[in-house]
């Protein structure tokens, strides 16, 4: 067997390390039956040996060694410009050449496509696509051989130089070449088998132009357009541009000319030709298992396959529930609720999804874990909810969508969602709406779940500064139970019965005291209603919401800066041991930068995100603006209330007078303690969080784990496979 070289249709995907991943998409795809243009494989080994010789390997690691920062960009193209100049110089060993030769003539000695194929190249979860040369063609064993060092050199531009170092890929890799025998295209393109631009996965999304790939793959034209529906194997929309240039063939390699005028606005594919491609899609997807990005061209009254990469670019897809196919439309909760961009820990996603298991069991007893619940899910490390059953009937969309829980919280969601639901009208309103006869046929038991919290909005109406006691001191409440009930429990059953029991209940009793205070949260509204036609500017109401007392998170803010005010005069530099510090940790230890994920460590568990910013209220002095500010804010809200009332006494509504007072009172007394809610459950979370360090320490301590922190990287299901501790 040749050392160096293979034929395309002797590879396969375990040939990835010797061919590259293009090479061994390739001889997949012979394997499979699909018209792809025969040609060899210069194997990974000729690199190696190639590199090996006159010692150019140690050379190359020497000047790569030197490379830090992927960001130089001087660096980079010194860099690789030099490593280039001495693959382009190096000899080349006589067995390599002989076997190219040998390799050439057994395809024919012909017109050849000569493309790079790197052993990270084409791989799911990365990207290379572009970074390295290919070269269209190319004829004669002279330059073949000099386009195949061109390749070789190609590895090392500082585009991918940079990425490789960006993403800590190893550096020694090896490079393959794939020389393929020319399709003389008379068009070509490529073909999505899924839609880049929305992601669907029932759309395949296609590309022509005529001539050569280049132009198309290089941005030259801008070409036709097709988008397909998989399922009905229809064209969903299309769009003829106008192709003024093309790439054709020149002696050696290709070059750009101008289309002729008669060709410029004509289709380059007819209907059939088109779903033709679609049906080629489709066996190259199911081949290899992902969505794939084929370069395809056309000759002679048939379609070849000239090459096929994984679509890295993709948002991972949810798990297909059954009875729920088609188009669905999910939202992402992590960024609407919490602004959370970042991934979330794998135990973090298992407790976001546990937060929802006591509505999910009264609504369905088969639900077991949190596996089971269909409509709230991770996708990607994000939390998204299932909306699709919420948005079938039209009508209801903008009462969906522009509501507090929405667009308050995220309007540019909130004005993407509404495209997206303008854009797929007819697939989404197609289906029935499900969910209001599936609510009434479930009225006691939704009943069971409300009643509490509307006899709590009723209490809260009536008497609002007595709901604010009782809903400070039920919150307080479900936190000290917390506190006390971990340390009554032994065994890892237990244990993780309990956090799912507490992290359960507590979104439905956590909301059922935020009811409490709810009703007074729309008192803006009401004044404004009242006032309007005695006050002229109602913007002034938004002096009314500053400085808000009861605000966990404001008087958080408030008491690092006072500790800020303390240590500057005294001239002390803070620390985590200071009794100042130590005091705000016992109140507020259990916060984080990123809270919501129980996987991200607390203030309490590294202080020193808190020690810094205390030095940096005391290097900026911020803490004498931030407690001005805060003051002058209870100022300004007290005088305007008084400037409000004054102006309705003024024009003789003494009653309205009197009313709007009671409610601006009562709205700044309330408003600033929605933030408790989430205060009291972070304080909740804190006692799951210490109990889930106990079993990583167990876990640890027996083996099972590496380090007791990496019980963050397993999920609830997954502990409790782990069996008795």
């Amino acid at each position: 067997m040749n050392r160096y070289t293979r034929q395309l249709q002797e590879i396969s995907k375990e040939d990835l390390a010797i061919a590259g991943g293009k090479g061994a998409n390739l001889g997949e795809m012979i394997k499979a039956g699909l018209p792809v243009p025969g040609g060899f494989v210069l194997l990974t080994s000729a690199y190696r040996r190639f590199t090996e010789a006159d010692k150019l390997k140690e050379t190359i690691e020497t000047l790569v060694s030197s490379l830090t920062d992927y960001e130089d960009m001087n660096m980079l193209e010194k860099v690789s410009k030099e490593i280039r100049e001495k693959i382009m110089e190096a000899p080349l060993p006589d067995d390599i050449r002989k076997e190219i030769v040998k390799a050439y003539q057994e395809i024919g000695s012909g017109r050849t496509a000569v493309r790079s194929s790197a052993t990270a190249e084409d791989l799911p979860g990365t990207s290379f696509a572009g970074q390295y040369d290919t070269y269209l063609h190319i004829s004669g064993v002279e330059s073949l051989v000099l386009h195949i060092r061109k390749c070789w050199a190609s590895l090392w531009n500082a585009r991918a130089l940079a990425y490789r170092l960006k993403h800590r890929i190893d550096a020694d890799l090896a490079h393959g070449v794939v020389v393929q025998k020319l399709v003389s295209s008379e068009k070509s393109g490529i073909l999505f088998t899924a839609d880049p631009i929305t992601g669907r996965r029932d759309r395949m999304l296609l590309n022509a132009s005529w001539g050569l790939g280049e132009a198309v793959v290089s941005g030259e034209v801008s070409p036709d357009q097709w988008l397909m529906d998989r399922k009905s194997s229809k064209i969903v929309q299309h769009t003829t541009s106008k192709k003024t240039v093309m790439t054709v063939q020149a002696e050696q390699g290709i070059t750009l000319t101008e289309v002729p005028e008669e060709m410029q606005q004509k289709k380059t594919l007819s209907d059939a030709e088109v779903l033709n491609l679609l049906s080629l899609g489709e066996l190259v997807e199911r081949h290899f298992r992902s969505p794939q990005d084929i370069e395809w061209a056309w000759e002679a009254g048939s379609f070849y396959l000239v090459q096929t990469r994984p679509i890295t670019s993709l948002y991972p897809m949810p798990k297909p529930v059954d009875g729920r196919d088609g188009l669905r439309v999910h939202i992402n909760f992590s960024v609407i609720s919490q602004g959370m961009y970042d991934p979330l820990t794998p135990m973090g996603e298992s407790i976001f999804l546990q937060s929802m298991l006591v509505p999910a069991r009264k609504f369905d007893p088969s639900v077991k874990d949190e596996r089971d619940i269909w409509w709230y899910k991770s996708i990607g490390g994000r939390m998204f909810i299932d909306y699709t059953e919420l948005v079938r009937t039209k009508k209801r969309w903008k009462s969906m969508v522009y509501n507090d829980l929405f667009s308050d919280q995220d309007p540019l969601a909130a004005d993407a969602l509404m495209q997206v639901l303008e854009r797929n009208e007819e697939e989404i309103t197609a289906k029935k709406n499900i969910f209001t006869h599936f609510m009434i046929k479930k009225t006691p038991k939704v009943l069971s779940l409300a009643w509490p919290m509307i006899k709590n909005t009723i209490y809260g109406s009536i008497s609002p500064a007595k709901a604010k006691i009782r809903a400070m001191e039920q919150w307080d409440r479900i936190a000290e139970n917390a506190q006390r009930e971990r340390l009554m429990l032994h065994t890892l059953e237990e244990k993780l019965q309990w956090i799912e029991h507490q992290v359960s209940s507590y979104m439905i009793s956590g909301f059922e005291v935020l009811c409490l205070i709810a009703p007074s949260f729309k008192n803006l509204d009401r004044v404004k209603k009242i006032i309007a036609p005695y006050v002229k500017d109602l913007s002034i109401l938004s002096k009314v919401e500053k400085s808000l007392p009861g605000n966990s998170t404001t008087e958080m803010g408030i008491a690092l800066m006072e500790i800020a005010r303390k240590l500057d005069r005294e001239g002390k530099t803070p620390s985590k041991d200071m009794k100042e510090i130590k005091e705000f940790l016992s109140l507020y230890g259990h916060r984080s930068t990123v809270e919501m994920d129980i996987g991200i460590p607390r203030w309490c568990d590294d202080p020193q995100y808190i020690v810094d910013l205390i030095q940096s209220h005391i290097d900026a002095k911020t803490y004498q603006q931030g407690l001005e500010t805060f003051n002058r804010g209870i100022r300004e809200a007290e005088e305007t209330i008084e400037l409000i009332t004054a102006e309705l006494k003024k024009a003789g509504a003494r009653r309205k007078a009197r009313k709007v007072r009671t409610l601006l009172t009562d709205f700044r007394r309330v408003f600033g303690l929605r933030e408790h809610s989430k205060f009291a459950l972070l304080q909740v979370y804190q006692e799951v969080r210490e109990l889930l360090k106990d079993i990583g320490r167990q876990l640890a301590e027996e083996g099972r784990i590496d380090a007791p922190m990496d019980v963050f990287f397993l999920r609830a299901h997954e502990l409790k496979q782990q069996g008795p501790l």
